[in-house]
């Protein structure tokens, strides 16, 4: 089976979320997820470009960090792919959906909407994407 290539990406300078980024990477089979847990000014196109799942995190609308990620998306076709978004509100996780909307990304599931997500609650969430 190939592995999918799977790029998490959390808001930079939040403790919170890189955590949350981390403990996603974790729960993911290794044997199908070849994953990677990036700052998201740390992205690069060619990571992009490789994955067919992402997961986008930001605590807030907006976010400076996120800025490089939306201007290169906003003209690539992503077709076919997939993204999962969590965050702390449920207005930083709608942004997120849109610094993507014309990028054709797919939506894998429902949003995670919690500041501090519990393991459970993470690990529930995951079932339905991954």
């Amino acid at each position: 089976m190939k592995m999918m290539k799977t790029l998490i990406v959390y808001e930079d300078g939040s403790p919170e979320l890189e955590r949350t980024a981390r403990s996603i990477a974790e729960r993911l089979d290794s044997a199908r997820h070849e994953a990677r847990v990036r700052a998201a000014s740390a992205v690069t196109i060619p990571e992009i470009l490789a994955s067919s799942l992402f997961f986008f995190g930001a605590d807030a609308p907006a976010s400076p960090s996120y800025a490089e990620i939306a201007r290169v998306v906003a003209g690539m076709n992503l077709a076919g792919r997939k993204a999962a978004y969590y965050g702390a509100s449920g207005a930083a996780v709608a942004w997120l959906k849109g610094i993507v909307a014309d990028s054709d990304l797919q939506a894998a599931g429902a949003d995670l909407v919690a500041p501090r997500p519990d393991p459970q609650a993470l690990a529930a969430w995951l079932r339905n994407i991954a």
